[in-house]
């Protein structure tokens, strides 16, 4: 059996240098408890390797008992550290109210006079735990501080890393975004020199990858699971943490192409996780991967699944429901799920997701509103997903109103952001939209090169549903009329000739009478009409009344 060489830094923790066969060490232990019983360092260590295994009973029992012994043998700091870690794992695991309590035995134990400034350290990394909770996150964020403080000058790495990460997650909160992700680089760059005890990486690792994801920072979500995977590697026997890290690890792929992969992986942590919330994370993200491949049972499936867990399914649904040609009800689910969206990526999906529909729709004004919104937030948080996403769906508002001109730019920057990613199937979408783009300014040429490169990267995918959606947008227009007109002013002289005003025009193709009226106006200058009536002679001359 393989064990890891252990150095203790000057705050108790334990640095580990190669791999840890967790499920051995526990055996060993616990035939040793079984033969004479252990001391309190070996039962500390049980309950460790207990933990790391997903033998929560186990671990639980063993970390009491070790306090009790170090209790006993006047060793008030370790006992603290041990009733901290049973505190901080039930709450993990949702028992509250028992987390709460061990929580009161660390505040009453930190009073005693045996108890050691390093300990000040666990108490103020939870009262600022408790005070983001309660929603006094500036509180929160100077509590954390003087953990920090405290942490590094008693040497205590893994409490280092436990007040900077719940320091860097209260300045996101108050908006200082920049500030609280320098934070969160420190925790990773301490746990990839190996500063930290292992027990302290998984939360860390899971935690800080889990906050640039919910931020859609992928650049650095991407580099922090490679070296999570790597970690998880080193750990034999391995429990905690592995559904929530193949989780997180599964939205990366996604984003980078690897389908098939994801897919594996959510479909191993959803038959195998009994945490809630990772379970239904993972359906949902299965969900995902089953619609964007066109496999609408198994996405409704698991859609409903994840619902009946506790997950929001939007915008997967609506955008499912949209697939299948009911727009009415992915529009209604979207606005629903909007009024409580929370997290900012799930927000973000949301708005791009309303954009899409009710431009589509003719709700402009709506997703007019909806860009807006979805720009601020990529303004707020700064990075390169939102922004992308924001200038596409900006872009996507710009052409329903016909202006074309103004659209272009804003999809090629979103594009070469998608690229710069790695994101595929994003700039694949994109490129859909600056064929639209082409097509409406009079480039059809153009247009079917965006629409020819959109379709071998959604092949390439396996994205059916965007293929059969590409097929119909990319269809060819027929020649323009006379006079150089662009496929939306031939529409728009069709219906001159049908006798209807700039106000009918405009809600016939969910336009401004503004911009109708413009139109007309260029109609006029590129044929030298002289007026409507003119118009309509020409349109019937060259075979425009009947619409291709």
């Amino acid at each position: 059996m393989r064990m890891p060489d252990h150095a203790k830094d000057g705050g108790g923790a334990t640095v580990t240098s190669t791999l840890n066969d967790w499920t051995a060490r526990f055996e060993d232990l616990s035939r040793d408890e079984a033969a004479g019983g252990l001391s309190a360092q070996g039962l500390d260590d049980l309950g460790l390797a207990a933990w790391f295994i997903g033998r929560a009973k186990e671990s639980e029992r063993a970390w009491d008992a070790a306090h009790l012994a170090y209790l006993e043998a006047g060793d008030v700091d370790a006992a603290i550290r041990c009733a901290f870690w049973i505190g901080f794992t039930l709450s993990e695991e949702g028992d509250g109210i028992r987390g709460g309590a061990w929580m009161a035995r660390v505040f009453e134990l930190c009073q005693s006079d045996a108890a050691g400034r390093g300990s000040e350290a666990l108490v103020a990394i939870c009262r600022s735990v408790a005070a983001f909770g309660r929603g006094r996150i500036d509180e929160s964020a100077d509590l954390a501080q003087k953990a920090v403080a405290i942490a590094r000058a008693t040497r205590d790495a893994d409490a280092e890393v436990l007040a900077t990460m719940s320091l860097g997650r209260a300045l996101v909160a108050i908006g200082r975004i920049e500030d609280g992700f320098a934070q969160m680089d420190q925790v990773m760059l301490m746990i990839s020199s190996h500063h930290v005890s292992d027990r302290v990486a998984g939360p860390a690792y899971c935690a800080v990858i889990a906050s640039c994801l919910a931020r859609w920072d992928v650049d650095r979500a991407r580099v922090w699971t490679r070296d999570l995977s790597s970690w998880c590697d080193a750990q034999e026997g391995l429990k905690p943490f592995r559904g929530e890290c193949s989780v997180l690890r599964a939205v990366v792929l996604r984003v980078g192409g690897e389908w098939e992969e994801a897919t594996r992986t959510l479909t191993e942590v959803a038959a195998h996780e009994r945490r809630p919330e990772t379970r239904e994370n993972a359906v949902y993200g299965l969900a995902e991967l089953h619609r964007l491949a066109g496999r609408r049972g198994e996405a409704e499936a698991a859609y409903r699944l994840a619902a009946d867990l506790g997950r929001e399914v939007q915008p997967g649904l609506g955008l499912l429901r949209r697939d299948q040609g009911d727009s009415v009800t992915a529009r209604s689910g979207i606005s629903r799920a909007l009024e409580a969206a929370g997290e900012p990526n799930r927000r973000a999906d949301l708005l791009a997701a309303q954009v899409e529909l009710e431009a589509a729709h003719g709700d402009l004004d709506t997703a007019e509103r909806a860009a807006a919104d979805l720009g601020a937030l990529a303004t707020a948080l700064d990075t390169v997903y939102l922004r992308a996403q924001a200038d596409r769906a900006r872009a996507i508002v710009l052409v329903a109103r016909d202006d074309s001109a103004a659209a272009l730019p804003l999809l090629r920057r979103s594009w070469a952001a998608w690229r710069s990613l790695d994101a595929p199937y994003e700039a694949a979408l994109t490129r859909m939209q600056l064929g639209r783009a082409a097509r409406a300014s009079g480039d059809e040429e153009g247009a079917q090169l965006e629409f020819d490169a959109a379709r071998s990267t959604l092949a390439m995918l396996g994205a059916a549903p965007d293929l059969d959606r590409l097929e119909r947008i990319a269809s060819p227009v027929p020649p323009s009329a006379a006079g150089g007109l662009t496929p939306r002013e031939s529409e728009v002289i069709r219906l001159i000739a049908r006798g209807l005003s700039n106000r009918a025009i405009a809600n016939e193709l969910f336009l401004s009478e503004r911009t109708v009226a413009r139109h007309v106006s260029n109609i006029l200058a590129k044929l030298a009409l002289p007026s409507r009536a003119a118009a309509t002679a020409f349109a019937f001359e060259h075979g425009m009344t009947t619409p291709a």
